[in-house]
């Protein structure tokens, strides 16, 4: 599949980039390692008349310890993340997670700011244009059916990025620059909810760096998905888990963070708060995992049946609490 015709753009600096995406705005898209971008291009379903490449912003590439935070630059390829000794040593839900994407090779290219930044998914939206062209185009494609759900008044394409969950297990910040001006914001707050248009960033913003701070105390993490194939494949649910434990040894801190089961992921207050004071020998996985599922919001539209997705919730909850603990304890001994 051929890519369309595009004006193609190489800012040396941030300053340079962050003008053109105030001059173009919505014309515009970015490529970073260009995985997903380039896709759905292939695909028909983004064609933009400009793009701009990150790739000669080497100061958006990196990572840095500062103010009891690690500073991660966007343009940092996954494999740049895989590779970090403190990444694998204080955040290892962070890290499964970085290892559960795609495969080497894409993660060589993909960056951080590309995975957090991916488009919702649907099975009957992320198809080729010959397929979608013998159905009425889906609320997603700009049309006024939901293809997955007859009736359905609005899109349920799912957010399937991985590293997303991983990170707002850890409270992670983000800095988003325009031309002009600059914010941090957590970065739950970048997903709107909406499964149209699932990012709450302005087309002339831009994330320039992921701000992961680093927890004290005897913190253990842990990500588990469900996906078809043991790589490559997006996630059909996901869940982190993050949490501590005090001088008691009960549990003083707990996060727990859905995935690929709506169009954002979801902290899950109810369930972190069901761990709260427990001694780990006490906890029930599976009723904390209940809680987890209450927040999806499933539909039949990725390759598993929702009805088992939805089942599977529990399971894989239980399986990051379990690694989460184990991992905090083993920090106790030390």
């Amino acid at each position: 599949m051929r890519l369309p015709y595009f004006d193609y753009y190489e800012p040396a600096t941030l300053e340079e980039a962050l003008a053109l995406m105030a001059e173009y705005r919505g014309a515009l898209r970015i490529l970073g390692g260009g995985t997903e971008l380039l896709s759905l291009m292939k695909f028909g379903l983004r064609k933009p008349s400009q793009i701009i490449s990150l790739g000669n912003l080497s100061n958006l590439r990196g990572i840095s310890s500062e103010d009891g935070a690690l500073r991660i630059g966007t343009m940092t390829t996954l494999a740049e993340l895989s590779a970090s000794d403190e990444m694998r040593r204080t955040f290892n839900a962070v890290h499964e997670a970085v290892e559960s994407v795609a495969a080497p090779p894409i993660r060589n290219v993909a960056t951080i700011g590309g995975n957090l930044c991916q488009n919702s998914r649907c099975l009957f939206y992320n198809q080729s244009e010959v397929w979608r062209e013998e159905r009425p185009p889906c609320f997603k494609a700009g049309g006024d059916v939901c293809l997955a759900v007859p009736g359905g008044k609005k899109c349920f394409s799912v957010y399937q990025g991985d590293l997303a969950p991983a990170l707002m297990g850890f409270g992670t910040r983000i800095k988003v620059e325009k031309k002009g001006s600059s914010r941090a914001i957590p970065l739950e707050d970048i997903f709107t909810g909406e499964a149209e248009h699932p990012m709450a960033l302005s087309n002339d913003e831009l994330i320039t760096e992921v701000l992961l701070p680093v927890p004290e105390g005897k913190v253990g993490s842990a990500y588990r998905k469900m996906r078809m194939r043991s790589a490559v494949d997006y996630p059909l649910i996901s869940v982190a888990a993050v949490l501590s434990l005090n001088g008691r040894g009960t549990i003083g801190k707990a996060r727990l963070v859905l995935g690929a089961a709506g169009p954002a992921p979801s902290v899950v207050h109810e369930a972190g708060a069901m761990l709260l004071g427990k001694d780990p020998r006490d906890i029930e996985p599976d009723a904390v995992g209940q809680a987890v599922a209450k927040a999806a919001q499933m539909v039949n539209n990725l390759e598993i049946p929702a009805s088992y997705r939805r089942r599977m919730i529990p399971v894989f909850a239980g399986r990051a609490i379990e690694a989460a603990i184990r991992r905090a304890q083993e920090k106790e001994k030390t």
